[in-house]
């Protein structure tokens, strides 16, 4: 479903840009093969595996795969012959390195498949970048090899992983019917999952911090001027896409771990009033460009709570730049903590957005969903920001509510329970 969920971003993103008749076949393509990849699944779940049908159902897959890696790969001709603005240029490859990213987990139990499918979509942007054939697009081809690369060499380790733990766990199954073998093989799955995503968090930030760096260092000239003003716009954009994929993955990563019931807490004594102003602090330039007012209401003394400090802050940038993003200009947005009379500590994220219809609210925690798409088209996001706070709440034992209703704005609030309060550290409670 990712793929036709992040094709359907990007037709949405290029729309206007390039043909609709392409943009549509393209999109209807995309669906045919996502759901023929379902069929296969719910096929090869349906029935118990032979010993001689893992070629066969391999076979099937790798074809899938090989379609769907053509159609990836068909939206780097735009960059070569479309004349596409920097914008959407540099959305191209950020779509195809987050499937690429996605690839790695869903792909390396068949190495051929994953390699298929990487060096095929991948090879359509390069190649587009490529034939453009100034100095910028070529130094963003040779960035967007790097990266294949990379995501190959981690893909095969990642396969050899997932391999060895498939294949033991077979083995037990068929040779071993107890439950001392059942829960061995568990624990090594765990402890697999936990160095996985270590692993993977690590390599996909390191070639993506090298591209960025390269990228600002081309906007800033520092190794002498570029020549066309344009060029720093391109690499600024390559910049901004790089953040956003980087932010991205972070959150891919972080929604993928909680699913995998690993990911963890680091807690200590937090203030949630400090935490609030930093998170001012760092949206306030996003939103006086938007033309949005970001104010702030906390109580001056402090707000104390027994929590994971940076999930916490994470949960407070995500819903405010949430409604940044989807509040006009003129508007405004109001992040508040206080403590409740019950003991409850409550986070509210106010704005005088666009809003919701109720009965899409429930649609909206969902990951890469994008209820409105209209004001999604023109500000970006993943649809990630609301399901990752929802779940980094709960996380702490909180709840996050939702109350909106079409054109009067949204309210979104985070209670943390009565336990979780907590006094200054160093002032003795009374």
């Amino acid at each position: 479903m990712a793929n036709l969920a992040v094709g359907s971003l990007l037709v949405v993103i290029a729309w206007g840009n390039v043909s609709e008749v392409l943009l549509v076949g393209w999109l209807l393509a995309m669906a045919g093969v996502t759901a023929n990849r379902i069929v296969l699944w719910k096929a090869f779940s349906a029935r118990p595996l032979a010993t001689g049908d893992a070629a066969v159902w391999e076979r099937r897959i790798v074809i899938s795969v090989i379609v769907s890696g053509v159609l990836w790969a068909i939206s780097g001709l735009p960059i070569a012959f479309g004349n596409l603005p920097v914008h959407i240029e540099g959305v191209v490859p950020v779509s195809v390195a987050g499937m690429l990213a996605g690839a790695i987990f869903a792909l390396t139990p068949s190495t051929k498949a994953f390699r298929l499918y990487a060096i095929i979509a991948a090879l359509g942007p390069i190649l587009g970048f490529l034939a453009v054939g100034d100095r910028l697009h070529l130094a963003v081809s040779g960035m967007g090899l790097v990266y294949l690369l990379v995501v190959l060499l981690w893909g095969r380790d990642a396969g050899r992983t997932t391999e060895g733990a498939i294949r033991l766990r077979l083995e037990n199954q068929a040779l071993v019917a107890d439950l001392s073998a059942v829960r061995e093989g568990a624990e090594m799955a765990e402890r697999l999952k936990r160095e996985s995503f270590a692993n993977l968090g690590h390599e996909l930030r390191t070639p993506l911090n090298a591209i960025i760096g390269f990228a600002q260092s081309l906007d800033a000239e520092l190794w002498g001027p570029l020549g066309n003003p344009r060029y720093r716009d391109y690499a600024k954009a390559i910049a901004d896409s790089g953040q956003h994929l980087y932010v991205l993955i972070q959150d891919i990563l972080d929604l993928s771990r909680h699913d995998a019931g690993i990911l963890e807490l680091d807690e200590t004594t937090v203030d949630v009033a400090a935490a609030v102003r930093t998170c001012r602090k760092m949206l306030g330039g996003s939103a006086a460009s938007n033309g949005v007012s970001l104010a702030t209401t906390v109580p001056d003394e402090g707000l104390w709570v027994t929590g994971d400090s940076t999930k916490l802050r994470q949960i407070v940038i995500n819903l405010a730049a949430n409604a940044i993003r989807f509040t006009p200009a003129g508007g405004r947005v109001t992040i508040a903590a206080c403590r409740l009379e019950s003991g409850e500590t409550e986070l509210r994220v106010e704005d005088t957005g666009i809003g919701l219809d109720p009965e899409d609210i429930p649609r909206a925690l969902e990951p890469f969903v994008q209820v409105s798409r209209d004001r999604a088209r023109e500000s970006g996001g993943a649809g990630l920001g609301l399901p990752l706070s929802k779940r980094l709440t709960e996380l702490h034992g909180g709840v996050l509510e939702i109350h909106s209703r079409r054109g009067t704005g949204t309210v979104v609030r985070i209670v943390l329970p009565a336990w979780r309060a907590a006094g200054q550290p160093g002032r003795p409670t009374t």
